[in-house]
């Protein structure tokens, strides 16, 4: 990415924080009241919350993977989802960062094809879960009367009836090819065009392979229910932060509030999915969800800053796994006798 592309999206990041901080007045806020050590029993929770969600995507990737995640141990599987979600969370653009790493690392156990289809699949079972998350913040808004400013019902309005072509989209044509049809569109585009037809035609029998791979998983609708029930479980799940971290600070907010101010926040920060850790845009759709609750901005503004440090705690952990596997992998190939 061109670096005055990547200025652009760090300052609209930026003003997200900058908005949920100009609405609260941190004097206000009595820093002393939340950081005592009560504080590290929440973030210990958080973290065990978080551990059990991780556990939930594993079982979901293996189901994804079928037989030929056999060989794969379930610590193996674990670290894999957790260092992948790691790289998807620093990388702009989301998942043009953690899918590779886990394709070249599931290629140790399985063909590249498989690799490529198995994780390919598993995106797009964890891109559902966060569809069917959005529409269920959107229906829990309706619900509650549509509480909001005029903007915030127009947007959820449009935005549930996208989600919901998707869904409907994504149910009819689920077993269809995915790879071959996505390059022969994007071939089609002016300026990626050619190279998209390029990579196309010298790749035409991987991506072949690939696609009946993916073809034969959604095939078998049971398995393919099962892990997009496990995904929007785990997305619930994640409400369930939002729900301790308030609880914490003294607000009385129902678990639907919880999810409504998920969904919001995530919902936001992946319409401007090019800033590394949804740095600002979550903010932004978090401050949304604080005035239709009617919860304070001072209140908000702490909430905002115990999520980012859990989140911080999580994708240092992923990346220091990644940097630590590979020195060990160095030191396996350092200490092979020479042939």
């Amino acid at each position: 990415m061109k670096k005055h592309y990547k200025g652009i999206f760090f300052f609209i990041g930026l003003a997200g924080i900058v908005w949920l901080a100009l609405k609260a007045n941190p004097d206000k806020v009595d820093w002393q009241e939340y950081f005592t050590p009560k504080l590290l029993l929440l973030l210990g929770g958080l973290l065990a919350l978080w551990a059990l969600i991780y556990a939930i995507h594993a079982r979901a990737f293996r189901l994804v993977m079928g037989e030929a995640g056999a060989g794969i141990s379930r610590i193996s599987l674990y670290r894999l989802c957790m260092t992948g979600f790691a790289l998807n969370n620093v990388t702009p653009a989301g998942l043009v960062g953690g899918e590779p790493y886990r394709i070249l690392e599931l290629k140790k156990y399985m063909t590249t094809e498989k690799a490529t289809s198995s994780t390919i699949s598993f995106s797009l079972m964890y891109v559902i879960g966060h569809v069917l998350l959005w529409l269920t913040g959107a229906l829990l808004y309706f619900f509650m009367g549509c509480p909001g400013e005029k903007f915030v019902t127009i947007l959820l309005i449009v935005s549930a009836l996208i989600l919901l072509a998707i869904c409907i989209y994504f149910f009819a044509f689920r077993h269809k090819a995915l790879v071959t049809p996505a390059f022969h569109f994007f071939s089609k585009l002016p300026l990626v065009g050619k190279k998209a037809k390029a990579i196309a035609e010298k790749r035409a029998e991987l991506f072949t392979e690939v696609d009946r791979c993916y073809a034969e998983f959604h095939g078998d609708k049971r398995t393919v229910y099962k892990v997009i029930l496990l995904e929007y479980g785990a997305r619930l799940l994640e409400g369930m932060e939002y729900f301790l971290i308030f609880l914490y600070l003294g607000t009385n907010v129902h678990i639907s509030g919880a999810i409504l101010i998920l969904s919001l926040a995530s919902l936001i920060g992946n319409l401007l999915f090019m800033v590394p850790m949804q740095a600002g845009t979550r903010e932004g759709g978090m401050a949304i969800a604080l005035d239709i609750l009617g919860i304070s901005s001072e209140t908000g503004l702490m909430g905002g800053l115990i999520y980012r440090i859990r989140d911080l705690i999580c994708t240092t952990a992923g990346i220091l796994l990644i940097l630590t596997t590979r020195k060990k992998k160095e030191k396996r190939e350092d200490s092979k006798p020479a042939q």
